[in-house]
């Protein structure tokens, strides 16, 4: 029988990655994107059958039309929840505008994704992923938004996967925690200095990277999982030490500063 995988944001970088590998793991693809017409080209790069559709993930509806479109061409089998926005700058600066696009896509999109998915799979089951960020784990001084709704993303899949274990429902919840990918969400930010937090580390990810690793987690019962695991250990230690740590991440991104400043 046939099996489905959506990918929300698959229009480009780690969405577009990761539906290129579960293409290869044998899925039918649905992508979607706020942008259609990438949605499209990411589909017909594809190829195997893959189709692409327009969605706004802030339209809670929309994720049970996609979800329809998805159990049409076969088993529902992988939901990606990937679609999401960033903003820069001191926390209290942020336009009202900001403020409710980042809550609305970030946070508001993955719950009804969610929902939308397991309503799908409850009978024959299937794994939900959501891509949260390492900045779930640890103050982000200038993306404080970013990292307050990427919060809510984990702590939404860890409850959500013991509501899952607790109804017997044969659905498995993930969270994946990358550090730093170079998309172009990303690299868009070259230049603003509230982004310097973004700058201020070690070599950002590839988007292949940052595929592999959720495949491997879709495959896993692991709950969550940050890539590198090793810069995991390094953040999740701020809170051994929350004065000392801030003052790290001051001085962390002072050296995005001045990195930016050089690029």
């Amino acid at each position: 029988m046939t099996t489905t995988a959506v990918v929300t944001g698959a229009g480009r970088g780690i969405g577009f990655a990761i539906a290129r590998h579960l293409a290869d793991a044998g899925h039918r693809l649905v992508l979607t994107d706020v942008d259609g017409a990438a949605a499209q080209r990411s589909a017909e790069a594809i190829g195997r059958g893959a189709v692409g559709f327009q969605q706004d993930v802030r339209d809670i509806a929309s994720h049970r039309k996609i979800a329809g479109e998805a159990a049409a061409l076969g088993r529902l089998a992988v939901w990606v929840n990937n679609a999401g926005v960033l903003f820069a700058g001191d926390a209290w600066t942020h336009p009202d505008e900001e403020i409710a696009t980042i809550l609305e896509v970030n946070v508001r999109g993955v719950m009804a994704g969610s929902a939308a998915a397991i309503a799908e799979m409850r009978n024959a089951g299937g794994v939900v992923l959501n891509i949260s960020s390492i900045s779930a784990l640890t103050p982000v001084p200038g993306l404080a938004l970013y990292a307050a709704t990427k919060a809510a993303v984990l702590s939404y899949t860890t409850s959500l996967r013991g509501d899952l274990d607790h109804a017997g429902l044969p659905i498995r919840a993930h969270a994946l925690c990358p550090d730093v990918v170079g998309t172009e969400m990303v690299t868009s930010r070259a230049k603003d200095p509230g982004a310097a937090m973004l700058f201020s580390g070690p070599k950002p990810l590839s988007e292949e990277a940052v595929a592999r690793a959720a495949m491997t987690l879709i495959g896993s019962r692991q709950i969550f999982r940050v890539v590198p695991r090793w810069r995991g250990a390094l953040v999740r230690g701020i809170d051994i030490a929350p004065a000392a740590g801030m003052g790290m991440l001051a001085m962390m991104r002072k050296l995005g500063d001045r990195r930016q400043a050089r690029d």
